[in-house]
């Protein structure tokens, strides 16, 4: 084998570029250069041309080019030296970057062992790039972290925001119905758990419509405040407070062994309600009424738990206020009763089931007719004949007064017309009037209508009236009855004496006839009675004023003596006649007097 030519086709066929040069001097400047001796074919694939062109020629003419390197420096320094020398060199001649080594052969010859490293040069720009690249990236992403953390730290105080508006009322700051739910949940499965008992109370605020009415909605704002702080000073009692709304609490109740205890918790509860309060500028003191249920006792649902402690409020509230009612089956039996009184009362209205009866109204002098007093009669076929004193107030509670009241004034009025027309009746027809029908927005619209519509003279009409007209905004309901009075229709007291009004009122309301209650007339003949002088009192300073005076409730002749001799100028009771049916109403306006039972 030729070894010569083995180690040339070795050479031939290296993928990196073997370079023999030796030195020569250079014509032009006279320094030191190398000549091309030999290349191998890797010239050709990095050139892209043949390896001919460039036997002869002067290394830095050709493979060098224009660079900052010393080329010959090194070249002399190899061959002094005797030592290898690298170098990193982009060739402007064949734009590549070449990695070139120099080394010594024998003789005085230099060997240029030269890789193409373009890729290698152009991937560390790219790393250099990517590193540039990837430190913004940092340094955004360092930004980012802050901003992120930023974003981050307001979500967060934006959720404990939510979070506040989501469970906790925003006036008082209290656990809200949805919080408070979830925490009777917690504490009724620790109960149940744990065998412990706890109680359930809901309050409302008596009178917090007159507050806002009186001193603003200002007022009842800070009041509701106030109490949820005076509420907060029972934690350390075990009590959890909660707003559900409006003037509606509810609390929790976890730390006492026996009913005594509890108690005494409510009471003090009720009692630190009860200090005043500086509302405006002003001292005012409110109440609360409390209904109670308690677990395991009373329920040991969530539902029933609720449910029961309203039941208990609704008692309370039922018997006045500053009260507390602890929940009793037969206080759910009593509302069961009530709410199918009050279904029952929205059917009868849609079926018509109403009938009006007249009570008729004498003069004691003359025993003439001076009229009557329509009264609405309800007869359910479940129920029989329910009293007024049962379903009115359930009308009242469920507003259904309103559209019953005009049913009563217009079917009233439709038969007093008929009387005056048909059997020439000129006396005075009386029609109740609820206060909550009295101070609704259209009632004077509608009084207007229904004289324009029967045509009857305004004078034969009037309209009694109770004291419960008095409890709230008197000057508003005074101001009304005037333009009732201006109509020409007559007005009534009922009542008188026994609720919120006394002597003093009669200068302000327009009144035309005042009746006594008949809690007065009823022990009005014992001698010496408070209740005869009571009654003779208020008799002689109405008829001074120039009022009708009706004495209501007279069942004996003995009462009727005695109102003889007070005076008194009507009269209305069992004793003169009890209430009729329209039918059997036109006999008794034909005979026009009075025959005692």
């Amino acid at each position: 084998m030729n070894t010569n030519h083995f180690f040339r086709s070795i050479i031939e066929s290296l993928p990196e570029l073997i370079v023999v040069a030796t030195p020569v001097s250079d014509q032009e400047t006279g320094e030191t250069d190398f000549l091309i001796e030999y290349v191998n074919a890797a010239w050709e694939v990095i050139s892209g041309s043949r390896c001919e062109t460039i036997l002869g020629k002067i290394l830095s003419h050709t493979i060098y080019g224009k660079s900052t390197i010393p080329w010959q420096e090194l070249g002399k320094e190899v061959l002094k030296s005797k030592r290898p020398v690298h170098c990193e060199h982009f060739s402007e001649l064949v734009e590549k970057w070449l990695d070139i080594t120099l080394i010594k052969l024998e003789g005085n010859h230099v060997c240029l062992n030269i890789t193409d490293i373009t890729e290698l040069k152009q991937s560390e720009v790219r790393l250099k790039q990517q590193n540039m690249r990837l430190s913004s990236l940092s340094s955004e992403l360092a930004t980012s972290k802050n901003n992120l953390k930023i974003k981050l730290d307001k979500i967060e105080t934006l959720n404990t925001n939510l979070e506040q508006l989501a469970y906790y009322d925003r006036l008082t700051e209290l656990p809200n119905r949805t919080k408070f739910n979830s925490m009777l949940k917690d504490i009724l499965c620790q109960a149940k758990h744990g065998e412990t008992r706890f109680a359930l109370a809901i309050f409302d605020i008596d009178n917090l419509k007159t507050l806002n009415d009186s001193l603003g909605y200002d007022a009842g704002d800070e009041l509701i405040r106030q109490i949820a702080m005076r509420l907060n000073l029972f934690r350390k009692d075990g009590v959890l407070a909660s707003r559900f709304g409006g003037d509606e609490f509810l609390l929790i109740m976890n730390h006492y062994d026996h009913d005594a205890e509890l108690l005494y918790l409510i009471n003090g509860i009720q009692e630190s309600l009860r200090e005043p309060y500086s509302l405006m500028s002003t001292e005012v003191k409110s109440s609360v009424s409390i209904g109670v249920a308690t677990f395991p006792e009373d329920a040991d649902t969530m539902h029933n738990l609720l449910k029961y402690a309203d039941i208990a409020l609704t008692d309370a509230k039922r018997r006045g206020k500053n009260t507390l009612s602890f929940f009793h089956t037969i206080m759910q039996e009593t509302l069961l009763q009530r709410i199918n009184l009050e279904q029952k009362l929205f059917r009868a209205m849609e079926n018509e089931e109403f009938e009006l009866y007249y009570q008729p109204q004498f003069d004691v002098g003359t025993r003439q007719l001076r009229g009557f007093e329509a009264l609405a009669r309800w007869n359910d076929m479940e129920l029989g004949a329910v009293s007024p004193d049962r379903f009115i107030p359930v009308a009242e509670e469920t507003r259904l007064i309103i559209p019953l009241g005009e049913w009563i004034m217009r079917n009233a009025c439709t038969t007093l017309q008929e009387w005056q027309s048909v059997h020439g009746f000129n006396g005075i027809l009386s029609v109740n009037i609820s206060p909550i029908q009295l101070k609704h927005s259209d009632f004077l619209d509608i009084l207007r209508k229904v004289l324009a519509d029967t045509g009857i003279p305004p004078r034969s009409l009037e309209l009694e009236i109770t004291e419960g007209i008095l409890i709230n905004d008197f000057n508003e309901s005074v101001r009304i009855l005037e333009e009732i009075k201006a109509l020409g229709v007559g007005i009534s007291l009922d009542d008188f004496g026994t609720g919120y009004s006394s002597l003093s009122y009669l200068q302000y309301l327009p009144l035309t006839t005042l009746k006594i209650d008949k809690s007065f007339i009823e022990n009005i003949t014992q001698t010496k009675s408070r209740e005869f002088d009571i009654t003779n009192a208020i008799v002689t300073l109405v008829n001074k004023l120039g009022l009708d005076t009706i004495a209501e409730g007279v069942e004996t002749g003995e009462q009727l003596e005695a109102i003889r001799e007070i005076k008194c100028k009507t009269i209305q009771g069992y004793l003169t006649g009890k209430p009729l049916p329209k039918k059997d109403c036109p006999a008794l306006i034909k005979s026009g007097i009075y025959t005692l039972e």
